[in-house]
Parts: C-alpha cells; structure tokens; sequence
C-alpha cells in the first residue's frame, strides 16, 4: 500500500512524421496524502490508530468520470497469479471503452507489463506465452471478454464490462 499511494502513474507518447517529432505525456499522482497504520505481527489486533488516504483531485474525478469495476470473485480465482490480474483489470478497462477492434502486439504488451521478462528472443518468448496462458485464465472468469491471440498480438473487440454500467 505504501508503494501504491506513493506512486505517480507517467505516460509517453512518441509520433514521428517526416522530420518532425512529437513527443506528449501525462503525470497522475494517485494520492495527495497517506497515514498508514498497521501491525502485521498483532493481526487481527486493530492498529494504534485508523489508516487514512486522500486521493489526488484528478485521480478521483477519473475513478467517479469513468470507472471501471472489476468483479471481486475474478479476482480472487486470479489472486495466484499476478500477471493475469494485471491483464484482467487492464482487459477490463480497455475493452470497456473500446470504439474499435484493436490489435495489442506482444511487444506492446511486454513493454506494459514484462518488466521482468529479457528483450531478448527467449525473454519475448517466454512473456508471449505467460501471457496466452495469462489470458485462458481470465477467460474463465470474465466470459463476456472479447480477444483473439493472434500470432502477432491480442485482437481486443468492444466488450460487455465484466460489472454492468448502472446509469445515473
């Protein structure tokens, strides 16, 4: 939890055309604020004093403008194994929002979220297929997803989210 509220979420972008290049980017910081409290040692023992986050105001206008759910028993069938949790929230968002079919290369993919895979021939490999299999598993638990694994990437389609929209 502290890495978590402690963390700043960054993103790049990079288009080049002709001679020109353009480079953008975005800063989120998740938390403005955190006191966390706890005793690993004396649990279930209450900690000394109650824990407490204040969100970042544009992290919170994100969660209440566009949340995207996620199904509490997905996530404890995926608990085992941390890179189909990761593919599954961010499966679950993606498709959500998605106007289009869209190709995920591999590359892509492992650049998000194989960090501890080599680049390398074998490192690809081997994140290609933790991935597949990655992506069987939320498949049993999130049905309603709609990919494809191609040879060269993951084909996401729009998708039912796995937690209905309520309307307002």
């Amino acid at each position: 939890m502290e890495r978590l509220f402690g963390a700043a979420i960054s993103t790049r972008w990079r288009n080049e055309q002709s001679a020109e290049s353009y480079v953008g980017g975005s800063n989120l910081l998740l938390a403005e604020e955190f006191d966390l409290w706890w005793a690993p040692q004396n649990l279930p023992r209450a900690p000394l004093a109650p824990s407490q986050v204040t969100l970042s105001q544009r992290f919170f206008e994100q969660l209440v403008e566009s949340p995207v759910p996620l199904d509490l028993r997905a996530i404890r069938a995926l608990k085992k194994s941390p890179l189909a949790l990761d593919l599954y929230a961010w499966a679950t968002r993606r498709v959500s929002y998605l106007p289009r079919p869209t190709l995920i290369t591999w590359d892509a993919l492992r650049v998000s979220f194989g960090a501890g895979y080599a680049d390398t021939p074998q490192g690809r490999s081997r994140f290609r297929g933790h991935a597949i299999e990655s992506f069987r598993r939320v498949l049993l638990v999130y049905r309603e997803l709609k990919i494809d694994i191609q040879a060269d990437g993951l084909l996401l389609r729009p998708s039912s989210p796995h937690i209905p929209k309520v309307l307002r």
